[in-house]
């Protein structure tokens, strides 16, 4: 019986040998991708029942209290959809851990030849996602052709733009971890990707894989460069910034700071005043329940009882889109567009202090020096691509998140377990 079970769990890792294609071409199928290897995964583990008492579970203690919590956001929220999109995060989190428990219990040669496997298929698709992402430069009419195209068949309808954006989104947070990993045997080349990269997405439809870039390469430089641990620091910006977001978005709406400070490529190409009047209606909403939250996923399509008023805000600022969007579809927007809003809406202060709590245990996990600078980038990538821009409960983009995970796992606790040998 093991031997079968190692089997389905081999077959489950192979299947992500897939990433890679995944990434370059069809983001969409993070989702399926994991699911399927995790399933088979799950099911070598089921197959032994007794390998599940030697399974490591305090290792997913610090983030229990937070996601029970957001179970129990299930019998408050006002979502319609929110107990589907939680069996998704449930399932994403036990689809990453049994494949990291699974890819262990292999032989040692195999993990090793998994890794470079794994590894150059990500390169691959890092590659392919750089190349599909220089349209806008090198052949800028592409984007009218797809359309031309997707609007007389729907076989051709393979939505550039978005599956463009999406994939370049997640890359940053790929490719820091890719240098990790080629760093001390082709330190140039890294170099030259990772610049090829920021200009890339810096002259991308995507700002929100810009933000990854510039997040990424800043973290990357200073934790590669600091002698001492930078935790106490990290985690006193996020705790601030996550918590004072609410009080923040409406001081900026109230002082017009889009209109009076920011640049105008971010007023209009990132449609900063649009933006600013969305953060404002749930920075403002969020404080009427600021314990609990609304509830897992309300953020989506909010309808406030007070839309009404908040229209004529908009319409009195001069902000078309908001006020079109807003009485055609009576919602605010498709979600917060702002992950600390998100966080403090759906699941009030308490929930954010749990997920500082879980993030507090994770920063003061010791990480080898070759490992720390680019899981730092790595995480810093990921904040950046959720920030501003997804809504964090998408299926595609929690099972690259998942994906993402496994992956430092699978790489940096392997640089872990041999430098402490």
């Amino acid at each position: 019986m093991s031997g079968v079970s190692q089997k389905f769990s081999q077959a489950g890792l192979n299947l992500l040998l897939l990433t890679g294609p995944v990434l370059g071409l069809a983001t969409k199928g993070f989702a399926p991708l994991l699911a399927l290897s995790g399933m088979l995964a799950v099911v070598a583990m089921l197959m032994q029942p007794q390998n599940l008492k030697k399974i490591n579970w305090k290792s997913a203690a610090p983030g229990m209290p937070f996601l029970v919590f957001m179970g129990l956001s299930l019998f408050w929220t006002r979502a319609d959809n929110g107990a589907e999109s939680f069996l998704v995060v449930a399932s994403v989190v036990v689809f990453t851990f049994s494949l990291s428990s699974a890819f262990f219990k292999t032989p040692e040669q195999w993990q090793k030849k998994y890794r470079n496997r794994l590894s150059m298929s990500l390169l691959v698709g890092v590659l392919a996602s750089l190349a599909v992402g220089t349209y806008p430069v090198t052949w800028p009419e592409l984007a009218n052709i797809v359309r031309s195209i997707s609007n007389q068949t729907e076989l051709g309808n393979i939505e550039l733009l978005r599956q463009s954006n999406r994939s370049l989104s997640i890359v940053p947070a790929i490719l820091f971890l890719l240098a990790g990993v080629y760093w001390q045997k082709a330190r140039w080349p890294v170099i030259v990707l990772i610049a090829a990269a920021f200009f890339i997405t810096a002259n991308s439809e995507s700002q929100t894989a810009f933000l990854a870039m510039i997040g990424g390469s800043a973290t990357f430089l200073i934790v590669y460069l600091y002698k001492h641990a930078g935790r106490k620091l990290i985690f006193a910006a996020t705790a601030i910034g996550l918590l004072a977001s609410p009080l923040f978005f409406l001081k900026s709406f109230e002082g017009k700071w889009v209109a009076n400070y920011s640049p105008q490529l971010i007023q209009q190409k990132a449609s900063g005043e649009y933006r600013e009047w969305i953060y404002f209606v749930y920075a403002k909403e969020a404080l009427t329940r600021p314990l609990f939250g609304h509830g897992f996923e309300s953020t989506h399509s909010f309808a406030p009882e007070r839309l009404d008023d908040y229209v004529k805000l908009a319409n009195e600022r001069g902000i078309p889109s908001a006020v079109s969007n807003a009485r055609r579809n009576r919602t605010v927007a498709a979600h917060a567009h702002n992950l600390p809003l998100q966080i403090i809406f759906e699941f009030g202060y308490v929930g954010a202090f749990l997920l500082l709590a879980a993030l507090w245990v994770l920063l003061n996990i010791e990480f080898v020096r070759n490992g720390k600078a680019v899981r730092a980038a790595a995480f810093a990538a990921a904040i950046g691509l959720l920030l501003f821009a997804h809504s964090v409960w998408q299926s595609w983009l929690l099972a690259g998140l998942g994906f993402i995970l496994f992956y430092m796992i699978v790489i940096y606790g392997h640089i872990l377990e041999t430098r402490r040998a």
